[in-house]
């Protein structure tokens, strides 16, 4: 069978869906296509044949570094092979405020389909289609990573390669997290 990507249309699907952690359940039938009306984001469903086996929301987003965070980039950068920047364009890379980044505002795999690698399967079809858009410039993934009592959803995204962004505070529920969209490419 071949998994797909699809924008979401038609939302009474929503209702049934159940990715087994309460407050993204009742959020998925209650409130993600009110934050597709609003344009706050857009809903894809991902299909196994015909079969609705995950969701996720995407939203445009900026990612803000501090200075150890670059430093962390710049190491991992200068090892890379091919480098990951060209010498003439770290000088204006550092000196950057913000960074264009897409968001994955929600991600969610249906129950049945939990712990089988399609989290991770979805992941890297986002990050492949962020790489190929030319709507405008990407150089990150973030995510506000579900991390409550029963769903650590932080562990998963860091065995994708994601990182905090923010010092982890246990009264806010998520952690902030990116990904550099350009691992493994050379800049020209």
């Amino acid at each position: 069978m071949e998994l797909s990507i699809e924008v979401l249309k038609d939302r009474q699907f929503l209702h049934d869906f159940r990715c087994g952690v309460p407050a993204m359940d009742r959020f998925i039938q209650d409130g993600l296509y009110l934050s597709v009306l609003h344009h706050y984001c857009q809903a894809y469903i991902v299909k196994l044949g015909e079969e609705v086996i995950a969701l996720f929301a995407l939203s445009f987003d900026s990612l803000d570094l501090d200075e150890d965070d670059k430093n962390d980039l710049m190491t991992g950068i200068s090892v890379a092979d091919p480098p990951l920047l060209t010498e003439n364009y770290k000088e204006i890379f550092l000196s950057k405020p913000h960074y264009p980044a897409l968001e994955i505002a929600y991600l969610a795999v249906d129950e049945r389909y939990s712990r089988q690698g399609w989290g991770r399967i979805i992941i890297e079809a986002i990050a492949d289609k962020a790489q190929t858009q030319e709507m405008a410039g990407c150089q990150f993934l973030t995510v506000e990573a579900l991390n409550v009592q029963g769903h650590n959803a932080v562990t998963f995204y860091s065995k994708c390669g994601f990182s905090p962004s923010e010092y982890p505070n246990p009264n806010k529920g998520t952690l902030r997290m990116f990904r550099t969209l350009y691992p493994e490419k050379g800049e020209e």
